[in-house]
């Protein structure tokens, strides 16, 4: 379709960048909090058992379209098009117009991912989103990637063993807004169920302007920066809460009960990582813990 802008980019890498990037930013050298990818946790389980949120994200890759391109009277009906009419029609109009589509459903899933999505960022105790870059082109995602290594260092909330002891607040969210990288990513948390994967979101190239098609505006700012500042802030301020909202063994007999997978194993770190594996084969969801390293 000539109205169609596609994508350098894939979604394997965007998902590879990414979780090294969050763990990069969450390093093992003065450290308090972080943020791993529960398969790459080998060592430690204990203490990662103690206090932690569940994250999970779905990597997408933007694709794009052109807002004032000529659409032919046979396409005028597909769902690309009637993005563009809809967006134009309520003054979104932005170029280019970036987008991603809700996945199929898997052969061997009982549901829609974007309905598994939306069950698991029901509960208060974990976290749900889609992550998409804000870009089409690959150089400029290197860019982005590759910023200048000081600036990793010196504008870094998470670097610093004594976050919570001399930083504000005000301080941290100042710095964590200033990383590029977090900046130029999407992070949709998906907002209903759905019948169908034939749904798309849009938004503009600066994160806003969302749109859930069909037909309903989401005004919020959904940068990445922004929605792991929201999980680090509350992180921050329950950290009298030496113990998360739900216990190891509480949160594993749920995860299986919405996954409808039943394991007899006594080993809880046996358990998450089955269950991590799970989610990533069946529905491609891949699951990271924040997690506090102090010791209280």
């Amino acid at each position: 379709m000539s109205f169609k802008i596609f994508s350098e980019l894939s979604e394997n890498q965007i998902e590879s960048d990414i979780s090294s990037y969050l763990g990069y930013i969450t390093p093992y050298w003065k450290k308090r909090y972080r943020l791993i990818s529960v398969d790459e946790q080998i060592t430690g389980a204990d203490k990662l058992f103690d206090r932690f949120v569940p994250i999970y994200f779905q990597f997408k890759v933007s694709q794009g379209l052109k807002p004032n391109a000529t659409i032919l009277e046979q396409f005028k009906n597909k769902p690309l098009a009637k993005i563009i009419k809809f967006r134009n029609d309520n003054n979104y109009i932005t170029d280019p117009i970036l987008y991603f589509q809700l996945r199929k459903k898997a052969k061997t899933a009982t549901d829609l991912q974007h309905n598994i999505l939306y069950r698991l960022n029901s509960e208060s105790f974990q976290h749900a989103v889609y992550i998409a870059p804000l870009t089409l082109d690959s150089q400029e995602y290197e860019n982005m990637l590759n910023e200048r290594w000081f600036f990793r260092f010196i504008n870094n909330p998470l670097i610093r063993k004594d976050l919570s002891i001399n930083d504000t607040l005000e301080r941290v969210n100042y710095e964590f807004r200033s990383l590029p990288f977090l900046r130029h990513h999407i992070a949709i948390p998906p907002h209903k169920t759905t019948d169908t994967h034939n749904h798309h979101y849009s938004y503009s190239k600066s994160g806003g302007d969302v749109i859930w098609h069909g037909g309903e505006i989401l005004n919020k700012d959904y940068r990445l920066f922004n929605f792991l500042l929201n999980i680090l802030n509350d992180f921050h301020l329950n950290e009298k809460n030496e113990k998360s909202q739900i216990n190891i063994g509480e949160y594993l007999d749920y995860l299986q009960k919405e996954l409808n997978v039943h394991l007899n194993s006594p080993d809880n770190y046996f358990k998450l990582l089955y269950l991590s594996e799970f989610l990533k084969e069946t529905y491609n969801i891949k699951l990271m813990f924040l997690y506090d390293t102090f010791e209280y």
